[in-house]
C-alpha cells in the first residue's frame, strides 16, 4: 500500500510541476484529486 500511496504522490508531484510550467487548469485539479483535496 505504500508504495501505491507513494507512487500517487509522484504522480501527483508530476501534475502540480506540468501545471505550474503550462498554466492548465485540469493539471490543477489532477492535483488536487490526487491529493484528496475536493
Amino acid at each position: 500500500m505504500e508504495k501505491k500511496k507513494n507512487q500517487t504522490k509522484n504522480t501527483a508531484d508530476s501534475a502540480w510541476e506540468m501545471f505550474e510550467k503550462t498554466g492548465n487548469v485540469s493539471y490543477y485539479l489532477l492535483y488536487k484529486r490526487l491529493n484528496g483535496e475536493d
